[in-house]
């Protein structure tokens, strides 16, 4: 039965479409062969092709355009590598150019074989079509359900009579009686209810399980019984029917050109579209996500649903092939089996309004990389890295709709803002859990839902950069693998919140749109404005949908997770214990920790110190990991002092190595060990008795004092060491040797290998070290890639582990090479500009007396200058600043460097008591549109270049100032100014974090500094502007599954960091994530960071009149930040420790940290 549209459009004068005022230029094809119609030709390669399978011509009762017609528009006017028709499986009445069939209507695959194979054929021998793969399938009237798309590639259309036969209700005597006869042996007609549609999938799957494909079209357009017309049991029973064949939905539908758009016109909002693509895959955690969540290959696909554009300047139904939706697949072959493996292995993606047309999306371990569609296999803890490389063209497709009639386009004249630009706006990346196939029959088997699945990562152009193939690259590193996730991607044009389409980056239901009344007697005007209107609402709002990338991981055995939970464990000083200890509760692999002191009065098994014994004592606290059935116990010994050790008794040990290098108790060494311990007393009193443990506290044996024991086997070893006087005193000592032996080893992320062109961006990828006790430091990369000259650069990867064993260096080649015979220089990098032969060499140093009491001043010619105050040091010295040779420069990543880097040495400190001055010349002119000059400093610790900022002057300067010497430059950046700070008190702290991405702004561009700050934002501030790595895993906080995604990675550093340790409440530690920060929480944070630093002022003596209401846990913390000048009170001399703090607060607080850190 006709819907209404189409009832009215067969009373329609039939006119031939025509699409005027677009010009578009032809796309480039790949070179590819017919299907069966045509012998292939000779064998490719895998590549990309873009096709569209949903295509219908004049053989469809409801379709308005010629199989010549489009297929020239497809392949020769949009670029497209693959089509297949697929005209109604119902009764013809028209030839392939819209002729009445002679005798009456026939068979759809009798039409096929009369009219459009040999249409094909004929086009094919006058030179058309070269390089194309054409193949003609059907859609298909599935019984009590809606359409779906059907191919069968069997090498005639014999097959496809068959299942006309069969699974339609077809007069018998329309199909030859010698065919019926075979048939009928074998199978019996099925046409009717839902059990039939079960059937013909079930044939599908026995006879073309290999050569056939299935696809749902349009999965949401029909209601029945107030539901969705295909349940998502329904589509669970299809694909486990025949996974090989039914794989996928229509998930992007075509009939764009609809009022409603794809058709789909049902008052429901599970039954609209929502960015033009079905709710199904829309609705992130929706139906699609629920099957992916199951494990299950079902993939998305986008098509044209091509019957018209406009018909009659009355009617519009949707786009030409290629011009509006378009799939690309990956493609081994030259034909339509080609092509159907690529469908069937999920690795393809579909765009509209060509918003990307390239896509690299894969997910990388140490071993390998999964793409998508693929079950990418790992290991538990494997550290994964996602990449993303798309391309978009300048332009799409957009012209303004005009009639085939001048007189109308007279009367009508369309203006809009819309353009054929194109821009990504944002890609987001969505995982989900993967939980393991539903079984029919089960509770979940109607679940259409995946509470699993969520936007885990949203990416804009300030997160990717572009590589010599003109691809925008986003690199993102996931959570170390601990589960079976999928992850896929979507993108769009539009920003996160657009009022009617957007709402927190999710598509809202699109809008109807309906006829303009006040042309009500201009019919013709009136559907030309609707038909534009159409069209700017599509090309508004535009996205793509990538297929999803399985991630299956090998859980660690029991065995393996309580080992490297062991290993990992670690309680930090544990001599002269005053206080309690914390002992954490759960580890890595999901292992959990239970404790056993030997003196619970004194610490008990939870850490709680009990009470001061008398004479110092040695407490062992065991801990066992358990996981499953597999436990083992690791021991650590912690010294308390005692309070009454009248004669000074005390044990002091000393660690040495070969050449005498002194060694912290607990510290690692690839080193024999050589330990002695020095006990003293005060006299008259004497030593008693000296002993030590060998075997963890099982005997003792006599000790001499200052003896020396080597310790030189690979691993963790304890020694116990205990003293008693002739008072009776008692005191013990634990002194831990750690030796390894093992060297990290270094993986390079991305190539070894890498050619550019001279102009390219260089985006530096970095390294992964593995060891086993864990590295000291980033790796560190040494060398730089100047973009802007052709040769071949090295850079060279290292790193040591916390033992001292460095690993095997590893390289990279970067080959930069010309674009032109006559070009030698190009885009961002470096620049090194050689002096011409016989001028005098410039000047790149200068060295400098200092007077500690008078300062000094010095300057490299037309490089950098500076100015050191007086007493900023406390001794006299010399000041040096020396240009760094390009090939010693550390990378700088991305950054587009605009002055040499100058290193500063000083002979009286690397850090000041007062701010010295810089500036630096730089090249003004190299300073991009919308970019400005800043100066970075180079973290020889964290191995990384830090922003500084800088003020800008007119004449080509900048100046910075600074308390710390260290390798210093200026590159390029980009400008982060919000419209409500520029006046606050804040803006001299925010600018130089916002030049770091420490803090950020919103997408109205303010800061909003009064608004408050929660824990976990306050903690993600501090650790990244610390230069912390992100941790992997969870940590053991009671509340960790409610810390938010976006802050996990920061919270555990800072965990490990010793900055958080949160709250002791019903034995239980918890984070509380989500509680705006109080100024004395985050007076413990920052106290911490000092500590953690290795800057611990003397504290001052709080002096606030409202002291008294400052928490105990927090005072000593406030004391440390107060005196470090990191924290101020008010002017009414308080302090307000329980008061919320803000956005600008907490920019001040962690400005004055960096100050105090030299950061």
């Amino acid at each position: 039965m006709l819907s209404s549209k189409w009832a009215k459009l067969a009373t329609a004068v039939l006119l031939s479409s025509s699409i005027l005022g677009q010009n578009i230029s032809m796309t480039t094809a790949f070179a590819d062969t017919n299907n069966q119609l045509t012998k292939a030709a000779a064998p490719s390669s895998g590549k990309w092709m873009a096709g569209d399978y949903h295509v219908h011509t004049y053989v469809s009762n409801d379709a308005q355009q010629s199989l010549q017609t489009v297929l020239d528009q497809g392949f020769e006017t949009y670029g497209m590598d693959w089509l297949a028709l697929s005209d109604h499986l119902r009764m013809s009445d028209r030839d392939d150019e819209g002729h009445n069939v002679p005798g009456g209507p026939i068979p759809l695959s009798q039409a096929i074989v009369d009219y459009q194979t040999k249409k094909i054929n004929e086009l094919r021998g006058q030179g058309k079509y070269q390089g194309k793969i054409t193949f003609t399938g059907f859609e298909w009237d599935m019984p009590t359900y809606d359409h779906t798309g059907v191919g069968i590639l069997d090498g005639s259309m014999k097959a496809s009579s068959q299942f006309e036969y069969l699974f339609t209700n077809r007069d018998a005597n329309l199909f030859k009686a010698e065919d019926r006869a075979i048939w009928d042996q074998k199978d019996q007609r099925a046409y009717s209810n839902a059990a039939d549609a079960r059937t013909a999938v079930k044939w599908l799957a026995s006879n073309y399980n290999d050569s056939s494909y299935m696809i749902i079209n349009h999965p949401s357009r029909k209601l029945a019984n107030g539901k969705t017309i295909f349940q998502i049991s329904d589509i669970r029973d299809f694909n486990n029917i025949a996974p090989n064949v039914v794989f996928g939905m229509e998930g992007m539908p075509g009939n764009q050109m609809e009022p409603d758009r794809g058709g789909l016109n049902q008052n429901n909002p599970k039954n609209k579209t929502y960015g033009g693509s079905d709710y199904m895959i829309a609705k992130v955690g929706g139906v699609w996500d629920a099957l992916l969540g199951e494990g299950r290959h079902f993939w998305n696909f986008a098509n044209s649903d091509f019957h018209f554009k406009v018909a009659g300047d009355r009617f519009s139904s949707g786009y030409l092939p290629g011009e509006y939706s378009k799939n690309y697949t990956w493609v081994d072959g030259n034909d339509m089996n080609a092509v159907l493996k690529g469908m069937r292995s999920g690795k393809s993606f579909s765009a509209y309004g060509n918003l990307i047309n390239a896509l690299d999306f894969n997910i990388a371990n140490e071993t390998g990389k999964g793409e998508m569609g693929e079950d990418f296999k790992v290991k538990e803890g494997d550290p994964l890295k996602l990449t993303i490389r798309f391309k978009s063209p300048k332009t799409n497709n957009y012209a303004v709709i005009k009639s085939v009639t001048p007189a109308v386009n007279d009367r009508y004249t369309h203006t809009s803002n819309v353009t054929n630009e194109v821009n990504v706006d944002h890609v987001d990346l969505i995982a989900g859990d993967v939980t393991g196939e539903v079984k029919p029959g089960s509770p979940n088997y109607n679940k259409d839902t995946n509470e699993s699945t969520k936007v885990i990562a949203r990416f804009t152009s300030k997160d990717w950069t572009t590589d010599a193939e003109g691809y925008n690259v986003i690199t993102y590193n996931l959570d170390a693998a601990n589960k079976d996730q999928y992850f896929r991607l979507r993108g769009t044009n539009l920003g996160v919140d657009v009022a009617g389409e957007t709402e927190n980056g999710e598509p809202l239901i699109d809008a109807k749109v309906e006829d303009d009344r006040s042309f009500e007697n201009d019919k013709d005007v009136q559907s030309m404005k609707r038909f534009n209107e159409i069209n700017d609402r599509n090309y508004k709002d535009l996205w793509f949908y990538s297929n999803p990338i399985f991630v299956k991981t090998e859980p660690y055995s029991n065995d393996q997770a309580v080992s490297d939970a062991l290993n990992v464990l670690d309680l930090g000083n544990t001599i002269g214990v005053e206080s309690d200890i914390e002992l954490p509760q759960q580890s890595l692999h999901g292992t959990s920790l239970t404790w056993k002191s030997s003196n619970p009065q004194v610490i008990s098994d939870t850490g709680k110190f009990g009470f001061r014994p008398k004479n110092d004592a040695l407490v062992t606290l065991t801990a066992t990991a358990t996981r499953g059935d597999v436990s083992k116990s690791k021991v650590f010994y912690a010294s308390v002092k005692g309070a009454e050790n009248a004669a000074g008794l005390k044990l002091q040990e000393k660690l040495s190595t070969e050449g005498n290098q002194i060694l912290k108790n607990g510290d690692w060494t690839n080193k024999n060990v050589t330990v002695s311990v020095y006990a003293s007393v005060y006299k008259p009193v004497s030593i008693a008795e000296l002993l030590v443990s060998k075997d963890g506290g099982q005997q003792y044996e006599p000790y001499e004092n200052e003896s020396k024991i080597v310790v030189s086997q690979d691993g963790e070893h304890t020694l116990l060491f205990k003293a008693k006087d002739t008072l009776g005193n008692e005191t013990s000592l634990p002194v831990k040797t750690n030796i390894d032996r093992v060297k990290p080893v270094l993986t390079l992320v991305g190539a070894k290998t890498i050619n550019l062109n001279v102009g390219n961006a260089y985006t530096e990828q970095g390294a992964i070290a593995t060891d086993n006790t864990g590295v000291a430091d980033k790796v560190s990369v040494t060398g730089s890639v100047n973009t802007s000259t052709a040769g071949t650069y090295t850079l060279k990867y290292n790193v040591s582990d916390r033992a001292g064993n460095a690993a095997d260096e590893i390289t990279r080649t970067v080959t930069i090479s010309r674009n032109d015979p006559g070009s030698s220089t190009g885009g961002p990098g470096p620049v090194v500009t050689n002096p011409p032969k016989g001028e005098p060499k410039p000047v790149t140093s200068v060295e400098v007396e200092l007077d500690a009491s008078k300062g000094t001043e010095g300057s490299v010619k037309n490089v950098v200058s500076f100015k050191v105050p007086a007493d900023a040091v406390a001794t006299d010295g010399k000041i040096s600043a020396k240009v760094v040779e390009a090939s010693a420069v550390p990378s700088a990543g991305t950054l587009e460097s605009l002055s040499p880097t100058v290193e500063f040495l000083s002979t009286s400190g690397s850090t000041f008591n007062k701010p010295i001055d810089i500036t630096f010349n730089y090249k003004q002119e190299q300073v991009q549109a919308g970019k400005k000059a800043a100066i970075y400093y180079y973290n020889e610790q964290q191995k990384r270049w830090v922003y500084i900022g800088g003020d800008v002057r007119a004449d080509g300067t900048i100046t910075v100032s600074v308390k710390h010497f260290t390798k210093f430059a200026v590159y390029q950046a980009e400008p982060k100014v919000l419209s409500d700070v520029t006046a606050h008190w804040a803006a001299p702290y925010t600018a130089r974090l916002l030049g770091m991405n420490v803090i950020q702004g919103f997408e109205d561009n303010t800061f909003r500094p009064e608004v408050t700050v929660t824990r976990a934002a306050f903690a993600k501030m501090i650790v990244q502007a610390l230069g912390l790595p992100a941790a992997s895993g969870n940590t053991s906080f009671a509340d960790n599954n409610e810390i938010p995604a976006w802050a996990k990675g920061d919270v555990a550093a800072a965990v490990q960091a010793g900055i958080l340790k949160g709250y002791e409440q019903n034995g239980k530690t918890w984070f509380k994530a989500s509680q705006t920060i109080t100024r004395a929480e985050m007076s413990v944070m920052i106290a911490n960071a000092l500590k953690a630093n290795s800057q611990q002022p003397a504290n001052a003596e709080i002096s606030f009149k409202d002291a008294a209401a400052i928490p105990a846990w927090a005072k000593s913390s406030i004391n440390t930040a107060v005196t470090a000048g990191i924290l101020t009170g008010y002017k009414d001399l308080t302090f307000r420790s329980d008061r919320e703090a803000s956005r600008a607060e907490a920019a001040a607080m962690i400005y004055r940290l960096l100050d105090s850190l030299h950061i």
